[in-house]
């Protein structure tokens, strides 16, 4: 019997039952599609967290973190700079404080930073990106203040540029400061820091009104190239034996140990809509070998070799996969499309190139929709997904089909 004689007979019994096959269908459908976006969501705040890291801070940076008993100070940073290879050392230098703008009081985070270290902060090559309104010039007596800050929770802004607030401190001194800018809304918070709700004022102010101390909340540390990085990490490690160094492959490792860890829960979550798959084409193919069990007698009788029946069930069963497989795939894509790819973040909000209609328009765009959901998927993933099913409904289906092959001739036509 010709391969197309095997198809057109196992396409009439499958419509024969086409309430079952549908719902086969659908399930492959609907399984297909949790799988993929599971993957993909996985793989897309993966790639969206790694490029902002390498982006902001670049390959180069080293970070030096206060161990559990230790502190660092503004001493720390000048032995930091000593280190060769090291360009610069970026102390981490803030307080929350009670702040009074307008008659509004609200709590905040004050950072003191230059224009460099809120650049850095922001990720952005130029201060103009990071400023919604107001001047990027941040004196003594000047602060720059985080849109969180500025806007309630219900949108109304509160601060304006040219404004003063008066910021207590946490030993109860009351500081007078004249908005210079609002900040732009920054889309991810770095290492414990939410600029959005931060309110940046000089370096040296801060650590003349705020914490005379010079005590540090750690220290970001540049290296010449990527190259002298373990050297780097090496010297801060030995130089400061009782705090933690961290650099970007460290973070990157444990970033992409997260979510591999998550990606992988959540297809094992989506996974078992193949399980249930595999079972429902497992009971189908039973009830096909019972139902048909005459039929096959007869086709033995006119001559079907004993391996034609099996091959049937396995072929139905094949046929019923690859359509949902087509079908799940196409609506995968289709969604997926719909859905922002990692690399539509990548404003200048998220260390991009210059320009601040593109910040903007990134963060309207963020905001204009309840559900963000960065999605990426390979041509590698879509494949292995579009085999799964197939491979799961073939194996369900082996069962049935050799059960059906053992069943003896004489017995098949007795059977009614």
């Amino acid at each position: 019997m010709r391969i197309t004689d095997y198809f057109k007979l196992t396409w009439s019994a499958a419509w024969e039952r086409r309430g079952r096959t549908i719902g086969a269908i659908v399930g492959i459908v609907i399984a297909i599609v949790a799988l993929g976006l599971a993957i993909g969501m996985g793989q897309g705040y993966k790639t969206l967290t790694t490029s902002f890291f390498e982006r902001v801070f670049g390959t180069n940076t080293v970070f030096l973190f206060p161990g559990q008993n230790s502190q660092l100070t503004i001493t720390s940073v000048y032995e930091v700079m000593n280190i060769p290879h090291v360009t610069n050392a970026i102390p981490i230098l803030s307080t929350v404080a009670r702040v009074d703008i307008n008659g509004h009081e609200v709590t905040a985070t004050i950072i003191g930073a230059t224009e460099q270290e809120i650049m850095q902060l922001y990720g952005v090559t130029s201060l103009n990106n990071a400023i919604m309104t107001g001047t990027p010039i941040l004196t003594p007596g000047l602060a720059f203040v985080g849109y969180d800050v500025a806007f309630t929770s219900a949108g109304q802004q509160i601060a304006y540029p040219g404004q003063v607030m008066v910021i207590t401190t946490p030993g109860g001194s009351e500081l007078t400061y004249t908005i210079g800018a609002i900040m732009q809304q920054s889309g991810i918070g770095v290492i414990g820091l939410n600029p959005n709700n931060a309110i940046f004022i000089d370096e040296n102010t801060f650590l003349s009104q705020f914490d005379p101390s010079g005590i540090v909340g750690g220290i970001i540390v540049y290296v010449d190239s990527p190259n002298n990085i373990n050297y780097v990490t090496n010297e801060l490690k030995a130089l400061f034996p009782m705090d933690q160094v961290l650099n970007l492959s460290t973070l990157l490792s444990s970033i992409n140990q997260f979510f591999t860890v998550l990606e992988l829960f959540l297809a094992f979550i989506a996974g078992i809509s193949f399980v249930i798959i595999g079972i429902w084409m497992f009971d189908t193919m039973m009830i096909n070998v019972i139902q048909r069990t005459r039929e096959f007698g007869i086709m033995r009788a006119v001559g079907f070799s004993g391996r034609s029946i099996p091959l049937l069930l396995i072929i139905e069963a094949a046929i019923i996969a690859i359509i949902g497989s087509v079908i799940g795939i196409a609506l995968l894509m289709a969604i997926v499309s719909a859905f922002p790819s990692p690399s539509s973040f990548m404003g200048p909000a998220f260390g991009g190139g210059p320009g601040r209609a593109t910040t903007r328009a990134a963060t309207a765009a963020t905001s204009s929709s309840s559900i963000v959901l960065p999605i990426m998927l390979t041509p590698l993933d879509f494949a292995a997904i579009f085999i799964l099913p197939i491979a799961i409904n073939i194996i369900a289906a082996l069962v049935p089909a050799i059960r059906a092959m053992r069943i003896p001739p004489a017995q098949t036509l007795r059977y009614e």
